[in-house]
Parts: C-alpha cells; structure tokens; sequence
C-alpha cells in the first residue's frame, strides 16, 4: 500500500476554502466596480478622498446637502450625461449606476439593500437627520 503524501491536504485546504467562500453579494460588487471607475474617471478631479479638486467635492456636508434627501436620481443623472468632464455621456448605464452607488457608499446616504438600479433611483427612502 502506497502512503498518500502528507504534503497533499495542506496543499488542496486553501483551494477548498476558496470554493467554499461565499461570493460577494449584489450590493458590494457594485461598489467595488464603481470604486474602480471612480478611480480610473473621477478622482482626477474629484480626489482621491472625493474632497474636490477641479471638480467639487462628493463627500461632506454641501454633497450630502445637495443629493441627500431622495436626491439619488438627480446625483445619476449628473454622472450620466454630464461626467467625465473631458468625455460626458462616456460612462455606459451599468458605469454611471456602479459609480453613483460608491458614491452613496462611501457618503453613508440612502441606497437600496441590492444593487442599485435605474428603478430604484427614485424610490430611496430619505435618511432621517
């Protein structure tokens, strides 16, 4: 009888654990893609910490002020037509939602509990203040 090498197990164990590692939900791969573009479009102008450059900043209180409130369809629809600043209207449907849920993310503003999509922009609840 032939001994199965011991080195075997502890070789396949992390593989098996990746396979068995659950795959992130919906909601957290959208902000990951629009975390991404957000890095590779916007931050440019915007910052690397959203604290405004060229471009105005998309943290804080004016940015919360200006698309909290049930504001997201209005904050969308400026990162659809209007953004990039060097190439507006660029960004395809999917690009402009994952970037506006980072955003929504990262701010702590109001976002539905899956991925964020064109029929829930306009039915987020407002965050109570």
């Amino acid at each position: 009888m032939r001994p199965v090498p011991l080195l075997l197990p502890l070789l396949l164990s992390p593989l098996c654990a990746l396979a068995a590692a659950p795959a992130p939900d919906a909601r957290a791969a959208q902000v990951q893609r629009g975390e991404v573009l957000y890095y590779q479009a916007c931050a440019i102008c915007h910052g690397d910490r959203r604290e405004g450059l060229s471009g105005p900043a998309l943290s804080g209180p004016d940015f919360e002020a200006t698309f909290g409130g049930g504001q997201v369809a209005a904050l969308h629809t400026v990162i659809a037509v209007t953004m990039p600043d060097e190439r507006p209207g660029s960004l395809s449907a999917q690009e402009a939602l994952d970037v506006t849920a980072y955003l929504l993310d990262t701010s702590g503003l109001p976002r539905p509990d899956g991925e964020l999509g064109a029929a829930s922009l306009d039915a987020l609840p407002t965050r109570a203040r």
